[in-house]
This record gives structure tokens, C-alpha cells and sequence, in this order.
């Protein structure tokens, strides 16, 4: 079965024209940026990994030879985890669990702040949702931000593209705000998890560049239309201690300046996809 465009999109799988080809999101263009701390963060993790499991080693060792020899696929990825399940040290396999924390960790995190935005679309929508535990604070957060915020939701989950630039995304809403440092119509992201005040700029100034998509009854996409006007756009984090924190992503950083560097980074992955499309041929040639 052939998913629509709107399907897609509700994918993170973005077309500019009906039925084209998928053009990037807007957090995918930012990826390509350089993120230092996040390296120093994952050789952190995997450095405690390997002390808190020390005394556990033996049967993770052999538990993760299993699990390496176990994928799938012709992958080059899988296939250098079987050749490690085989060949590998016992050494060699407990350092590849170690260094697979971080990205244990990152999965984690990322699910929960699927769980929480869902929570939090669903608010905005007066809809009723079962929490789990885990997940409490930060649902306490959001109920602080309806309070001290009132926000009045004009568009939920809104689907954008740029024809020109050749990207999608899909934001949390355009909202009335009324609280402090925030009063207007403003678009909102939901964050849950750290605090970056160079990408969530560029996210949110190459959503303030697009135009809102519609879709036809069957789905496919439709004429596009401008933004309401706003006053601005701020970023809603929600933290794990139950406290909201209300952030003008444009406070230190000029929407000019975001927007020449998303503009540098949408280049950037457009030649960069180039680049490692040419090398992947020359390994297979």
C-alpha cells in the first residue's frame, strides 16, 4: 500500500510537490552541524559503563557476542558485527557494549519525548491521556505552562514546507500565549530533554521560513499557504523536576543570522548527500 503525502509526512517524510521525492526535515538539515559536547557526553557514558559493569563483565560479554552475532541484513553495520561476534576479543565486545550506551541512553531519551509531545498535542487538542510514572514531571510541567501561559492553540501539529529551499517539517503549534516574557501569537516546540540554543534558532527560524501545507481528501498535497503573522517564536521546555521554562530563541541570536546559517547547513547536507552517494558507488565498483 502506497502512503499518501500527509501519511508521510506524519512520518518526518517530507514532499514539496504531490508525490515527489522526500526532501529533509528541518531537524535533519541542523544535524549536520557539529554537536563537540555530545562526543565528550558519549565517551562519559561508556567510560561509566565499563566501571559500574566491571565486576559484570563475563556475562555481558556473552550475552552481547549473541546479540552481535544475531544481526541482520547485508549492512555493511551487520556485517562487521558478526565478524566482531566471531573474531572479537572478549575485550573488543565488552568496549562495543560500553560505547553502545550512549546510543541506549539517546533511544530512551528520544522515546520519552515521542510519549511527552504526544501528551502534550493531545492537551492542546482537550483530549484526556494515561501517563506513565516515568513520564509524571514532566506532565506536571506542561500543566505548569497551561497555568502560568494560558495558551489558546489556533493550529496543532503543523506540517510545513519550503519549495524553494527543498525541505519539510512539522512544528507544535501556533499559539496565544499570556505569561511572562511572552504575550502574542508565537510558534512553539516542546523540548524535553537539554537546552541548545544554536539549533532550536535554526530549527525555528526554517520554520518560520515555510509556508503551511495543506492535503486533498485523498491526502496528496495541496496549494500551500503563509503563516499567520506572529510575534515571535518560543521554544517550551519542560523538565524533569516538574518546572517549565518559557525560551525566545531568538534572544542571543538574530533571525538573520539563523537563517544564513540554516540556509548554510541545507546546503551543506545537500552536498554532503552528494559526496557519500559518489563514495558508495566507488566501493561497489
Amino acid at each position: 500500500m502506497t502512503l499518501s503525502d500527509y501519511d508521510q509526512a506524519l512520518k518526518h517524510k517530507y514532499r514539496v510537490e504531490p508525490g515527489g521525492e522526500f526532501v529533509p526535515g528541518v531537524t535533519t538539515v541542523i544535524n549536520i552541524l557539529d554537536k563537540g559536547g555530545l562526543k565528550w557526553s558519549a565517551s562519559g557514558i561508556a567510560a561509566q559503563t565499563a566501571v559500574d559493569n566491571a565486576r559484570k563483565k563475563r556475562g555481558i560479554v556473552k550475552a552481547h557476542r549473541q546479540l552481535l552475532s544475531e544481526a541482520k541484513g547485508r549492512s555493511y553495520s551487520a556485517q562487521k558485527k558478526r565478524l566482531l561476534a566471531e573474531t572479537g576479543t572478549d575485550n573488543d565486545i565488552y568496549v562495543h557494549f560500553c560505547r553502545g550506551e550512549f546510543d541506549r541512553q539517546w533511544r530512551s531519551k528520544a522515546e520519552r519525548g515521542t510519549r511527552v509531545h504526544d501528551v502534550a498535542e493531545r492537551w492542546s487538542r482537550g483530549e484526556a491521556v494515561a501517563v506513565l510514572d516515568e513520564d509524571s514531571k514532566y506532565v506536571d510541567a506542561l500543566e505548569n505552562f497551561h497555568r502560568l501561559y494560558k495558551p489558546k492553540f489556533q493550529l496543532v501539529e503543523c506540517i510545513v514546507t519550503h519549495g524553494f529551499r527543498r525541505y519539510g517539517g512539522r512544528f507544535d503549534g501556533i499559539v496565544e500565549l499570556d505569561g511572562p516574557n511572552a504575550s502574542g501569537l508565537y510558534l512553539i516546540d516542546y523540548k524535553s530533554g537539554g537546552k541548545y540554543p544554536y539549533e532550536v534558532a535554526l530549527q525555528a527560524e526554517g520554520y518560520m521560513q515555510c509556508k503551511l501545507a495543506t492535503f486533498n481528501a485523498d491526502g496528496s498535497l495541496g496549494e500551500s499557504k503563509p503563516l499567520p503573522e506572529l510575534d515571535g517564536a518560543r521554544t517550551i521546555y519542560l523538565g524533569d523536576d516538574g518546572n517549565v521554562s518559557v525560551f525566545d530563541p531568538f534572544e542571543k541570536i538574530t533571525r538573520q543570522d539563523a537563517w544564513t546559517a540554516f540556509k548554510n547547513c541545507r546546503q551543506l547536507f545537500e552536498i554532503n548527500k552528494k559526496i557519500n552517494a559518489a563514495l558508495d558507488n566507488l566501493e561497489e565498483s
